[in-house]
């Protein structure tokens, strides 16, 4: 049967040639696969561009941004240590051919959140580059604050897969994108975890071909939640403080950031120098 109905779709393709009648997609299917006239026709398939372009754009309050320490919207002498440091992540992701970036630090009140705020802005100066800011500290999210921004619905939806990137991401300019949380979960390390988190970052990262992922994690040394999300991730960063962080705390940090991802390097905030004080959470002393 097999080589009757082989036999029968050469003779009529070779019909077909000898009148000059060109082939359709459909007619080179077996009858059974053929396109059927009441078939769905589906969705169009968005390229990154067409998908950036159709997040939603929110500004910022200037003054604001001020306000809560977050320097670097706009070039200028303010925002060159986060400049320094956007410059210095890049080239080594580059070098290793890696796009996923944690930050997080020992204890909290290190200035992680602001320093993730601070150095996706500055990246988002550079129009080559496309990059995303998630909020994944989920007991206390407060990346929206930071930006002065309303609060936003709860991040669990879209890493459950139950909403569209396209229908929770904000973006900022034509190339940072925003993955906001604004209801603390009870129970983040279980979401953390999950499968669906994994596919639904994978997901994103297929659908919008961001060149850096940034996500602000929890404190490694006050819960599991970041200790959950780092094998997710390509490096770290870690934030200390030096008049709070205890040597004790950083080293276990390190080393239990070690155990999941690779340790990018360590920004140090309240170092004094030239008699005064300067860090990423409250200025010069």
């Amino acid at each position: 049967m097999e080589k009757l109905q082989a036999a029968i779709e050469i003779a009529r393709k070779k019909r077909e040639a000898e009148r000059g009648a060109p082939l359709s997609p459909a007619s080179s299917l077996s009858p059974s696969f053929a396109a059927s006239p009441d078939a769905a026709i589906p969705a169009p398939v968005l390229d990154p561009d067409a998908r950036w372009q159709a997040l939603p754009e929110i500004g910022l309050d200037p003054a604001a941004l001020i306000r809560s320490r977050i320097l670097s919207q706009s070039a200028s002498q303010e925002s060159t240590p986060f400049d320094v440091l956007r410059t210095k992540i890049l080239y080594q992701m580059r070098q290793n051919g890696w796009r996923r970036l944690a930050i997080t630090s020992p204890l909290p009140r290190c200035g992680k959140t602001t320093t993730a705020v601070n150095l996706a802005l500055a990246l988002g100066r550079q129009p080559e580059l496309r990059s995303m800011l998630f909020d994944f500290d989920l007991r206390g999210p407060s990346v929206a604050g930071k930006l002065d921004l309303p609060q936003p619905p709860s991040i669990a939806p879209l890493l459950r897969g139950d909403r569209d990137f396209a229908d929770h991401g904000q973006r900022i300019g034509p190339n940072l994108a925003l993955a906001l949380s604004g209801e603390a979960q009870t129970d983040p390390t279980r979401l953390l975890m999950a499968e669906a988190t994994r596919d639904t970052l994978a997901r994103i990262q297929g659908d919008y071909a961001p060149d850096i992922m940034i996500f602000d994690l929890p404190s490694i040394l006050i819960g599991d939640d970041a200790r959950a999300f780092l094998q997710h991730v390509d490096c770290a960063l870690i934030l200390a403080r030096a008049d709070q962080t205890r040597y004790g705390d950083f080293d276990s940090c390190e080393r239990e950031v070690g155990e999941y991802t690779n340790v990018l390097g360590v920004v140090l905030n309240g170092y004094r120098h030239g008699g005064g004080m300067a860090d990423a959470e409250g200025g010069s002393a």
